[in-house]
């Protein structure tokens, strides 16, 4: 990721941070928050909680929105259990697949959608079985 590079070998030039353009960006862009989405559409798929506190055998209907590089970003009407493992059921032309992973992040949706339709949603991490 590079946070523990060092940048004193970067000349950005001079900033004037009494500029009032650069206030006004600042401004704006303290309320940015990218929220990267696949450019596919939300996938159904049902649920459940199988290990850890919250397990039990009951399947729910989440929307799988992203599934790559090893991390599964799911839309749900309730957050999942930070650090539990989850099993996601799909279905894509009649073949049934089952993956699993472990929630490692899970917010409040932020996009006008997700809040007018109680969205949260819920990054997994893939887990071999």
């Amino acid at each position: 990721m590079g946070h523990d590079k060092t940048r004193s070998d970067v000349s950005v030039g001079h900033v004037d941070w009494d500029d009032p353009q650069i206030n006004r960006l600042l401004e704006n862009a303290g309320s940015w928050n990218i929220d990267h989405r696949s450019h596919l559409p939300p996938q159904r798929v049902q649920i459940r909680v199988i290990c850890g506190w919250s397990a039990n055998d009951v399947s729910k209907p989440a929307l799988l929105i992203s599934d790559a590089d090893g991390i599964m970003l799911l839309a749900t009407h309730v957050p999942l259990p930070h650090g539990e493992e989850v099993q996601v059921n799909s279905e894509t032309g009649g073949i049934a697949r089952t993956r699993w992973g472990i929630v490692i992040e899970e917010r409040e949706g932020q996009r006008q959608e997700d809040r007018a339709q109680g969205l949260y949603l819920n990054w997994l991490r893939h887990r071999a079985r």
